[in-house]
C-alpha cells in the first residue's frame, strides 16, 4: 500500500513544522505546507493528496471554510479542520462544508491519527460508492427513463446510508481507542450515538422495504372490512403514548361506525406516515390532528399540524422518493415517509390533498373508497430497488 499524503494548510509556520514532525513520525508523507487558502487550492491540484489537514483562520481572503469547500467540490479530497477556534458560530459555519472531522487545538496524538484513519475510510467508501455508481449509469444509458430514475433512486438511498454508518463508526472506534479513559458519562455518550444511529438504519431500512414491496410485480393487495374509526383510535392512543406531553395528538370523527374494504397494513404505513410527519415538522407543545370523515361512497383522512409548511416551489416534488424540502434541511429524514403514502394511497386507487401555508402548518386529506373494485387485486410494476 502506498504511503498516505496529507497536504498541511496553516499559516502559523511552527504549529505547521510540528505537524509535519508529527505526521512524518506517524508513517505519513507530507508533500508540502501552505499558508493560504488559494495556495491551498493550487497544491491540492498539483499534488493530489490523499487528504487535507486545514486551519479555519488563513493568510489571504479566503478562510480554510471556503477553501475546503473549494478543494471537496473540485477535486473529491477528504478534508479534516485542525483549529483552535471552536466556537459555536465557527462550528456552524464548519458544519455547511461537510468536512470529514474536526479536531480542535492542542490536539491529541492519538485522536489526531483516528481522525484521520476514520476520514480516509469513509472517503474511500463514498469513492467505491461513486465509481459503482458511474458504472451503474454508464451501463443504463439506453435505458428507459424510468430505469435511470431507479438508478437515482439507489444513489439516494446509499446517500441516506452513509451517515448514521458513518456515527456508527466514529463512537465504535473512540470506544475502541480511548474507552478506558473516558468517564462513564463520554462512554454512555457514544453509546447513545451509535443506538440512535442504529435506530436511523432501522427506519430507513424498514422505509426503502415498504416502499420496494409495495411497487413489486408480486405484491397482493388484499382489502378486507375494518372499522376505520377504531383503527384510527388506536393508532392515536400509540401516538399519545409516546410523544407523553410533548405534543397534543387528537383525534375526531364524524360517526361512531365506519366500515370501509382497506388493506390493514397499508392503512397503517399511510396513517403512520403522515402523523410522523406531522410531528416531526411541528414546534413541541403544539397540536398534532387526525379527522375522519365518513361519507357515502368514501372515507376522508385529514392529519393536520401546525408546524413549517411546504415551499410552494417543493410540492410538485411532494411525493417522490428522497424529496426534501429547504426548509426541512436541518430536521433528521429520509424523504421517504410521502412516498409511501401515495403508493398507498395508489394502491386504494384514492386521491390525495395538501393543503399548506409556510410556519402555519400542512393538511393533508385522504380520500378513499368505502369499498374495493375486488377483495384481493394482484398489482404488476416495476420492483422500487
Amino acid at each position: 500500500m502506498n504511503p498516505i499524503k496529507i497536504l498541511i494548510v496553516e499559516d502559523e509556520q511552527l504549529v505547521a513544522d510540528d505537524l509535519r514532525e508529527t505526521l512524518e513520525d506517524l508513517g505519513y508523507i507530507v508533500p508540502a505546507l501552505v499558508a493560504s487558502g488559494e495556495q491551498a487550492i493550487l497544491t491540492a491540484e498539483t499534488l493530489r493528496p490523499d487528504l487535507v489537514l486545514m486551519d479555519i483562520r488563513l493568510e489571504g481572503e479566503m478562510d480554510g471554510i471556503e477553501a475546503s469547500s473549494e478543494i471537496q467540490s473540485r477535486f473529491n479530497l477528504p478534508v479534516v479542520y485542525l483549529t483552535a477556534n471552536a466556537d459555536r458560530a465557527t462550528l456552524e459555519r464548519a458544519k455547511t462544508s461537510q468536512p470529514f472531522g474536526y479536531i480542535v487545538k492542542p490536539f491529541d496524538e492519538r485522536i489526531l491519527v483516528t481522525t484521520i484513519e476514520i476520514a480516509l475510510a469513509r472517503h474511500q467508501t463514498e469513492v467505491k460508492v461513486q465509481e459503482a455508481l458511474i458504472v451503474a449509469q454508464n451501463n443504463q444509458q439506453i435505458a428507459e427513463s424510468k430505469s435511470q430514475k431507479e438508478s437515482q433512486q439507489f444513489y439516494m438511498a446509499a446517500h441516506e446510508f452513509r451517515n448514521p454508518l458513518t456515527t456508527i463508526r466514529l463512537s465504535s472506534e473512540m470506544l475502541k481507542a480511548y474507552g478506558g479513559q473516558m468517564s462513564e458519562q463520554r462512554k454512555q455518550n457514544h453509546l447513545d450515538r451509535i443506538v440512535s444511529a442504529t435506530d436511523t438504519l432501522t427506519n430507513l431500512l424498514e422505509n426503502v422495504l415498504t416502499l420496494g414491496k409495495s411497487e413489486s410485480s408480486n405484491f397482493v393487495f388484499n382489502p378486507r372490512a375494518i372499522d376505520v374509526v377504531a383503527f384510527c383510535e388506536e393508532i392515536v392512543h400509540s401516538w399519545q403514548l409516546t410523544l407523553n406531553e410533548q405534543y397534543e395528538v387528537t383525534f375526531a370523527a364524524n360517526t361512531k361506525n365506519c366500515i370501509a374494504y382497506l388493506d390493514e397494513q397499508l392503512l397503517w404505513h399511510l396513517l403512520n406516515n403522515l402523523l410522523s410527519n406531522a410531528v416531526k415538522y411541528s414546534p413541541k407543545g403544539s397540536t398534532v390532528s387526525l379527522l375522519l370523515n365518513c361519507e357515502d361512497n368514501s372515507v376522508y383522512l385529514q392529519v393536520k399540524d401546525q408546524g413549517i409548511g411546504i415551499p410552494p416551489e417543493f410540492q410538485a416534488k411532494l411525493f417522490e422518493p428522497f424529496q426534501r424540502a429547504s426548509n426541512a434541511a436541518t430536521i433528521p429524514g429520509t424523504g421517504l415517509g410521502l412516498a409511501i403514502v401515495k403508493r398507498c394511497v395508489d394502491l386504494h386507487k384514492g386521491e390525495i390533498y395538501v393543503d399548506t401555508i409556510l410556519s402555519k402548518g400542512t393538511s393533508f386529506v385522504v380520500q378513499l373508497p368505502l369499498k374495493a373494485d375486488t377483495l384481493s387485486v394482484e398489482l404488476t410494476s416495476c420492483n422500487y430497488l
